[in-house]
């Protein structure tokens, strides 16, 4: 027995051995021989400021309280995703060789020594790292890079001189509106042709109202418009305006104010004049609470201008299943069918032609799918068969309320006019969507009895 827990206690050591000699060990292995291999050797948290000195200019960027910013040139945030991808760059860059001192005359064969390329860390400890950034080496994808306080040529990756060129527009903050989507509660769009005003009326259930043209909400199409607002970038900046900025934005062409929780703050995004710029037309814009004026494409300015229609929920009656007793479909194609506790689902004019629950789900599905896809301005409704539709369809709910839409007139594209009996305006809804449904009326009507 002895001897066995002997053996026992020997094999555990052996494996605890080779435990933190071969799999810890290991890893401690690697960690030096990437640090050694490192031509920065520190850690994202260690560095408090970067200064890129390039032909054009000289860019610094510091750490406070936990984030970059840009203070030379002159102070702006800083694209926090191209700060850190940058930063990362250097902190991956490897000592591919060490060519070692270089005499200063023959600087000038690794493109060093005139280089106005200049990469300068601090960190929080007070250590300082200068190099100069010279040329490619003849080596695919090396650099030479010469440190300039042991005056040693190092062979590293090209990437670093890629980073260091980075220019003030690709490293500052481009984004033309700051705010957290998640905050807020109501959207204002003013145009010249009209003025949108969206309110979230239960932030709990995203319930939105386009409270300017008592439309209901598409909640899904709110929060693209709020995302891609979160995403569009300035083309260019002016950072010193010689004029005031009400005259870049004179005669506004859209203004867009953001109702923010939990402050209950606001934010107005404003987009003015226009200019010719390398041939393109571009847009003044400002926000408020900055101190720059910015340029839009204007293509990002059109996307910015959205009507009523493109927030609105394009469906054409809103309504609840459970609480559906009837529906009657009228016109070209008849269909009516009535919902009682003792029967359920019937064709109305036979009780003994049951709709089941797949059947149900199908017809409810179908009439959903016939929506608006396009708003008509014309606001005369004579031309569009609305006054003697091609289809009704109807809904009678368990209070006796009524709602419904209908379906009039072909355009030139096969598509038919549509008109809600809650909204006095004429859309359009695509063909297929409305063949869905005259196929199904087409089937239930074959349906045989049921005895």
């Amino acid at each position: 027995m002895k001897r066995i827990f002997v053996l026992l206690f020997v094999a555990i050591s052996l494996g605890l051995f080779v435990f933190i000699y071969e799999i810890e060990g290991d890893k401690k292995r690697k960690q030096k021989k990437e640090y050694n291999e490192s031509l920065f050797k520190l850690n994202n948290n260690d560095i408090k400021l970067v200064r890129l000195k390039n032909k054009s200019q000289i860019i610094q960027y510091e750490k406070n309280d936990n984030s970059w910013n840009i203070t030379q040139p002159i102070n702006l945030e800083v694209d926090k995703n191209i700060i850190d991808s940058q930063i990362s760059v250097f902190l991956n860059s490897k000592v591919k060789r060490i060519i070692g001192q270089v005499d200063e005359n023959k600087l000038k064969n690794y493109g060093l020594g005139s280089s106005n390329i200049e990469l300068y860390i601090e960190t929080f400890n007070g250590l300082k790292i200068n190099y100069e950034i010279g040329d490619e080496s003849a080596t695919k994808g090396d650099l030479f890079v010469f440190d300039k306080d042991s005056n040693s040529v190092i062979l590293s990756s090209n990437e670093l001189k890629v980073q260091t060129q980075k220019t003030l527009f690709e490293l500052r903050d481009k984004k033309i509106i700051h705010f957290d989507k998640s905050n807020v509660n109501q959207i204002s769009i003013i145009t010249e042709d009209d003025s949108i005003i969206i309110k979230n009326e239960d932030k709990i259930n995203q319930l939105w109202k386009i409270t300017s043209h008592d439309l209901n909400g598409d909640n899904s199409q709110i929060d693209n418009y709020l995302s891609s607002l979160n995403r569009y970038t300035a083309v260019d900046f002016i950072d010193n305006p010689e004029k005031n900025e009400k005259s870049y934005l004179k005669n506004s062409q859209i203004s867009i104010v953001l109702n923010l929780e939990p402050n209950r703050n606001s934010k107005t995004l404003t987009i003015g004049e226009s200019k010719i710029s390398n041939s393109d037309t571009v847009h003044y814009g400002f926000e408020s609470g900055k101190s720059n004026i910015f340029l839009i494409s204007n293509n990002d300015k059109k996307s910015l201008m959205k009507d009523s229609f493109y927030f609105q929920d394009k469906k054409l009656v809103d309504y609840d299943e459970n609480n559906i007793n009837e529906i009657n479909i009228m016109g070209a194609y008849q269909l009516s069918v009535m919902n009682e506790d003792s029967l359920g689902w019937y064709i109305s004019s036979d009780s003994t032609i049951k709709l089941d629950k797949v059947d149900m789900n199908r017809l409810f599905s179908a009439i959903n799918g016939i929506q608006a896809v396009e708003l008509v301005k014309s606001k005369n409704q004579d031309s569009f068969g609305i006054n003697e539709p091609f289809i009704e369809v109807l809904f009678n709910d368990s209070e006796n309320n009524k709602k419904g839409f209908i379906i009039g007139n072909s355009d030139n594209n096969l598509n038919r006019y549509v008109k809600s009996n809650a909204v006095n305006k004429i859309y359009k809804a695509t063909n297929n969507s409305i063949e869905r449904l005259t196929n199904l009326i087409n089937e239930f009507k074959g349906v045989e009895s049921i005895e």
